[in-house]
């Protein structure tokens, strides 16, 4: 499930069911400090790239317009992902959504893309707290 939060409210709220969940981060790159006096090469860790954080779900009217879209304003939102154990991350981020092409026999799905500034993980207990009663 995804939920999202804009400006400083205090809870985050259901926003839309997800068909998927992307990855969080990736392998850190890796600098070469090899010098010559070392017989093998020799590497440090760089950093660590936050890729997109990208969403497909169900399209319908209702979800799209005004729930999924409002967030879509060009402003860094929050938003948080559940897990099915309740543990889960929050993303702060700048999010555009669209849909995607569609056929016969096929359903029509959206995707809503975030641009992350910070993944944080949290726990089910933190998750809980998190969430709008």
């Amino acid at each position: 499930m995804l939920y999202g939060k804009k400006g400083e409210g205090p809870k985050f709220t259901e926003l839309v069911e997800i068909k998927d969940v992307p990855d969080t981060g990736s392998e850190p790159e890796q600098i070469e400090v090899t010098t010559l006096k070392d017989t093998k090469k020799r590497y440090i860790k760089g950093r660590q790239d936050s890729p997109a954080q990208t969403f497909t779900y169900n399209y319908e009217d209702e979800k799209f317009h005004k729930k999924v879209l409002p967030y879509c304003d060009g402003k860094t939102n929050e938003f948080l992902v559940k897990f099915p154990d309740g543990s889960g991350y929050t993303i702060k981020g700048s999010a555009e959504t669209y849909i995607k092409g569609y056929g016969v026999n096929a359903p029509i799905e959206a995707v809503l893309t975030i641009a992350p500034e910070e993944i944080v993980f949290k726990t089910a207990e933190e998750v809980t707290a998190l969430l709008a009663s």
